[in-house]
Order: C-alpha cells, then structure tokens, then sequence
C-alpha cells in the first residue's frame, strides 16, 4: 500500500512540475529575432567549396535567424540549397527564399536565409522594387515573412557603386510604393549593401542616402564603418519606427573574422563587408 501511495505521489509531482515548465514565459531569444545582411562578395561554387572561407560563412550564419545576402554568382542556381544543407548539416533547420539572376551585364542573385523552426515565409509576397525608368542594374528582392505576431517585408538590394547617386533616390521610390500597396502590412524593412551611409556618419562612402533620410519617421540602424578594410559606411538596416514598433534598440556590426582569429586580409579574402545585424521582438500582438 505504501508503496501504491509513494507512486501516485510521484505522478502527481511530475504532473504538477510538468504544468509548471509549461506555463513558463518564453525565453528572451524566444521573444525576438536576429536580422542581418550580408554581401558575401562574389560567392560562387570556389568559395562555397573552399572548407577555410566556407565553414566560417556558415558558423556566423547561424548566429542570425533571418539573412539578406547580396553577390551570389552562381551560374548553376544550385549554391542557395547548397548554402542551407551546409548549414543544416548539424540539425539546425535553415531555409532559403531566392530571387531570379538580375543585373546588365554583371548577373547575381539575392537570398534570404531564414531559421525555419522561428520564421516563416508567406506565399505570394515575392517581388521587385519598381524602376519606372530602368534605374536599378539590379533591382532590389522582396519577400514577406512571419516570426510569432510579427509580419514583416524584408527589402533586400546590392546597388552598383557607379551609380549609387541615381539608384539611392529609385530606392526611396520603390520602399514607397511597396509601403503604399501593402495596405494591410506596415512594417517594410530595407536592408542590403547601399554603397551609401546613413545622414551624420563620418565614414566615407559613395553617397550620403538623404533621399532615404525623407522618408517619414524612417531611421538608419547602422551608423559606423561596414566594409572589412575600414573606413566606409556600405551596409545597413532602415525601416520606418512608427511603423515598426519591434525594433529593440539593438543593433551593430558583427567583425566576422577576429572569433576565429584570423586577420584583416584574411577577413577580407572571405569578404569585402561585414555582416550587419539588429534585433525585433516578437509581440503577442501584430500590429501591422
């Protein structure tokens, strides 16, 4: 009899700890998400193969749950899978939205690389940034994706240095009327490699994006150097902060290369840039 008593007591103790790891709040990484971007410069089969650049790409990838990644050139189509199965070699379970090859004459693809047990994608929401008069060598890639109550389009463009001063003003025209069209949804976030900073920094780059700076409530995240070498101010982040309220206040700029330490030109043999990051929580409530 005792011993019947001591079991049921056991039950009920694992039943009631049971009750309580559930009604648990989750955790802080559980209530947001990491988004970053990344130009990977000029990434292609010799690079996604090369296990030295190769398995540190993927190592900082899996820091983030949501990657932009600019200058994939891979004739093949096939280093977007290849990407995430060296990713997901491990367990983890990464996932990949493409865009078609654009560009004039120099053809890349953009990515989106995502956590798929934290985001998903929506169907139907992929698109280009228009370009009423052909502005964009290659026009920016977008997507709509879902993190908890959290629905977001992500903006993704690599514009090109010789004509950065025409394709900054097109890239404030093309967040606007993604803006405008996407009634239900207001939380538009551009990020990428500008080849242009933020108003106020210091940095050298090719253009100062005031055009994007005119946006209504819109606020540049990364605001310090983002290239490898030093001394320019390429890669950020934007998005308007009455809309996106999820914003955490965190952000910065990740120096790949020093975890594993390795040197600047070593760095620089992996890529170009830095990577870019800021944080968004993820609230019970969306509200759009």
């Amino acid at each position: 009899m005792k011993k019947l008593v001591s079991i049921i007591i056991l039950i009920v103790v694992l039943l009631l700890l049971c009750l309580y790891v559930c009604k648990q709040e989750p955790t802080a990484q559980d209530q947001s998400i990491t988004i970053a971007s990344w130009n990977l410069k000029n990434i292609g089969q010799s690079k996604l193969n090369d296990p030295v650049r190769s398995d540190i790409i993927i190592d900082v990838l899996k820091n983030y749950d949501i990657i932009a990644i600019q200058e994939v050139k891979d004739a093949s189509l096939q280093l977007p899978q290849q990407l995430v199965n060296k990713m997901n070699a491990d367990g983890r379970n990464y996932n990949v939205v493409a865009s078609d090859r654009v560009g004039r004459n120099v053809f890349e693809q953009y990515l989106f690389v995502y956590d798929d047990d934290k985001i998903d994608p929506i169907s139907g929401t992929m698109g280009y940034g228009i370009e009423p008069n052909d502005e964009f060598a290659r026009e920016p890639f977008y997507a709509m994706f879902r993190a908890g109550n959290f629905d977001f389009y992500l903006m993704n463009i690599h514009t090109d240095p010789d004509d950065v001063s025409i394709e900054i003003p097109a890239l404030k025209e093309a967040y606007l009327d993604l803006q405008n069209n996407t009634l239900t949804e207001n939380d538009i976030i551009l990020l990428g490699d500008f080849n242009g900073k933020a108003p106020g920094v210091t940095a050298d780059s090719y253009i100062t994006m005031d055009a994007i700076a005119q946006i209504p409530n819109i606020i540049f995240t990364i605001n310090e150097e983002t290239n490898t070498r030093g001394g320019k101010a390429y890669d950020n982040i934007i998005f308007q902060n009455n809309y996106t309220t999820e914003y955490s206040n965190s952000s910065g700029v990740n120096t790949f290369w020093l975890p594993y330490g390795l040197n600047e030109d070593q760095g620089f043999k992996i890529s170009d840039h830095k990577l870019v990051w800021a944080v968004f929580n993820i609230p019970q409530t969306d509200d759009d």
